[in-house]
């Protein structure tokens, strides 16, 4: 069961000349689903997302696995989210992009929180780690 539910609209810019829609623009939409996750404005789980902030929240690491092409459609498709691992100074985030139900990619994010200042790894706190938790499935 995941944590998030996030829709996803397409841009035509997405699709590629195969007529389906690119891998970057996968990456793309994984990043959207992040952020209207963890960073929304009414309840961000994570730190702000500005170079004033103390900690930083970066993509150390992006996994994406294909499993079939997605098509252009004006209907929106759907990503769930979670939380798969949380240590030390990083934790894992969990994709599924689906099209009418059906699994098209799989994809996971390995995030590091750093110090804005000095740019070194800072170890998560027991309070964001329960915020973050609450994402596990």
């Amino acid at each position: 069961m995941p944590a998030a539910t996030v829709e996803l609209h397409l841009r035509w810019s997405d699709v590629d000349a195969y007529g389906h829609v690119n891998n970057v623009a996968i990456v793309g939409l994984l990043e959207q689903a992040r952020v209207h996750s963890f960073w929304s404005d009414t309840s961000p789980v994570l730190p702000p997302l500005t170079s004033a902030s103390d900690v930083w929240v970066l993509v150390a690491d992006v996994n994406v696995k294909y499993l079939r092409p997605i098509d252009h459609r004006t209907e929106p498709i759907h990503a769930e989210v979670s939380i798969v691992k949380c240590a030390g100074a990083s934790f894992v985030i969990g994709y599924r992009l689906l099209v009418d139900g059906e699994e098209c990619v799989t994809a996971s994010t390995t995030m590091a929180l750093v110090d804005g200042a000095t740019g070194r790894p800072l170890r998560i706190g027991a309070e964001l780690r329960a915020r973050l938790l609450a994402f596990a499935p």
